[in-house]
C-alpha cells in the first residue's frame, strides 16, 4: 500500500516563542522554571521523558553539555547554548526548591520539591500554549522546531543532528531536512541556479518600477499589451 502523505509541520515562530515567554513571570519560581524548560526543549530537542529524567549530576552546565539517557537506555551527550545555560543557572540557583526524599536530585521539580513526570510537562505545555495564543504547542513540536532551526542556522550536518536527537537511523532526520528546505523556500532564501550563475547581459535588463507597482496594486492577472517596438501601449500606462 502507498504511504499516506505527510503534512508539513510548521516549527514555532519567533513571534510564537516570544508570546509563550511573555506570559510567564520570570521573577517567580514557577515562571522561571517554565521558561527554563521551554528554552531547554527548543535548544536541545530533548524528549519530555529525557528532560524529566535529567539529574543534576548529568547537567554539566558550565561546560555546555548534558548527559541524557534516551530510548533503549542509551546515553548520549547533548550540547547546550549560552541562553540555555543562563536559564538553567537562574532556575537552579535562585528558584529551584529543596529536593524531597523521592526527588533523587532531578533538575526540574514541582514547587514542593517533587520530580516532574512527563504527563505533567505535556499538560503544562498544552495549557501554556492555549493561554499564550499558541494552541498548537506540544512537546514534539519543540523537538521539531529545534531540528528545523538546527539545519536552517547551519549548526551542524545531518549526522550530528541524528546523534544529538538520539535517532538510530537517518529516516526521521531526512524529514527534518525536508522541513528545513521548505522553510528556506518560504523565507525566500536563495535557491535559484540562475541567480547564482549571474549572466551579466541579463542583469542589465530593467523593469519599469511604476508599471510593476501599478500592476501589483491592481491585483489583475492580465498583462499589459506591447507595440511592435516592445514598448507598453499608452492605454496600459
Amino acid at each position: 500500500m502507498p504511504k499516506a502523505p505527510q503534512n508539513l509541520i510548521e516549527p514555532l515562530t519567533v513571534t510564537e516563542i516570544d508570546q509563550l515567554v511573555k506570559i510567564q513571570n520570570p521573577l517567580t519560581a514557577l515562571g522561571c522554571r517554565n521558561i527554563a524548560i521551554l528554552v531547554l526543549l527548543l535548544d536541545t530537542g530533548l524528549r519530555v521523558s529525557e528532560l524529566c529524567g535529567l539529574r543534576s549530576d548529568d547537567a554539566h552546565i558550565e561546560e555546555g553539555y548534558l548527559k541524557v539517557m534516551g530510548k533503549g537506555s542509551k546515553e548520549r551527550v547533548v550540547p547546550i547554548g549560552g541562553l540555555a545555560q543562563k536559564m538553567l543557572w537562574r532556575y537552579i540557583i535562585h528558584f529551584r526548591p529543596e529536593d524531597s526524599i523521592e526527588a533523587d536530585n532531578y533538575v526540574f521539580l514541582t514547587l514542593d520539591g517533587k520530580p516532574l513526570c512527563p504527563n505533567a510537562i505535556k499538560l503544562l505545555l498544552k495549557r501554556w500554549g492555549k493561554k499564550a495564543g499558541v494552541p498548537r504547542l506540544h512537546a514534539h513540536l519543540c523537538r521539531h522546531t529545534y531540528a528545523t532551526n538546527f539545519l536552517n542556522h547551519k549548526c551542524g550536518d545531518v549526522f550530528r543532528l541524528q546523534q544529538i536527537l538520539g535517532h538510530t537511523t537517518l529516516e526521521m532526520v531526512r524529514r527534518y531536512v525536508h522541513y528545513a528546505s521548505t522553510q528556506d523556500m518560504i523565507n525566500g532564501r536563495p535557491s535559484s541556479p540562475m541567480d547564482h550563475i549571474g549572466i551579466r547581459r541579463l542583469n542589465g535588463y530593467k523593469v519599469d518600477r511604476v508599471l510593476r507597482n501599478n500592476h501589483k496594486r491592481s491585483g489583475k492577472d492580465s498583462f499589459p499589451e506591447y507595440n511592435d517596438r516592445g514598448m507598453v501601449r499608452r492605454n496600459d500606462r
